[in-house]
């Protein structure tokens, strides 16, 4: 045999072998196949069910920092007799409605917010809320949260309106 066609019988012996490795059977997983999960969510509604109110605050001798908070359990009016503390107050509060039985994060973009005065001043409000709720019916109403907050009034604080806008945000845990 001449050696251009032993080189051709060794060629074309070399290509049959690689053409019967691509050939081989498929083998498939022994045991347990894995499964393939997907959590599908309704999307989160966020409303606001009522603003968050201090009422009226008169400011008598006020010679040191007072701290005025609203919560779900009530009102303080900082201490002593500095500030008198009168008219509706009440917490904000907010609807989620999603999937029912998940957990939501509840979360503020900042950890303040300014209120403006209508004479200039500025007082810094820092929201309280719940971490977390527990969706407990997937259609209305939903479930209820409630935001309270508190703030100083400094012996140099103006009188005035002080309004603001608080950023509150939920997400699926």
């Amino acid at each position: 045999m001449s050696m251009a066609k032993r080189s051709a019988l060794v060629g074309l012996a070399a290509l049959g072998l690689a053409s019967g490795q691509a050939l081989a059977a498929p083998v498939s997983v022994s045991g347990t196949k894995p499964t393939a999960n997907v959590k599908v969510l309704k999307p989160l509604q966020l409303s606001v069910v009522r603003n968050l109110n201090f009422g009226t605050i008169v400011m008598s001798s006020v010679t040191t920092n007072q701290t005025v908070r609203v919560a779900p359990a009530g009102r303080t009016c900082g201490t002593g007799p500095a500030l008198t503390c009168s008219g509706t107050f009440s917490t904000a509060q907010y609807r989620v409605n999603g999937t029912n039985n998940q957990q939501v994060i509840i979360s503020s973009s900042s950890p303040t917010y300014a209120l403006t005065g209508s004479n200039g001043g500025s007082l810094t409000l820092t929201p309280t809320f719940p971490t977390s709720v527990t969706i407990d019916n997937s259609g209305n109403p939903g479930v209820l949260f409630e935001v309270g907050g508190s703030f100083v009034i400094t012996p140099t604080t103006p009188d005035g309106l002080y309004s603001g806008t608080i950023d509150i945000q939920v997400a699926y845990q």
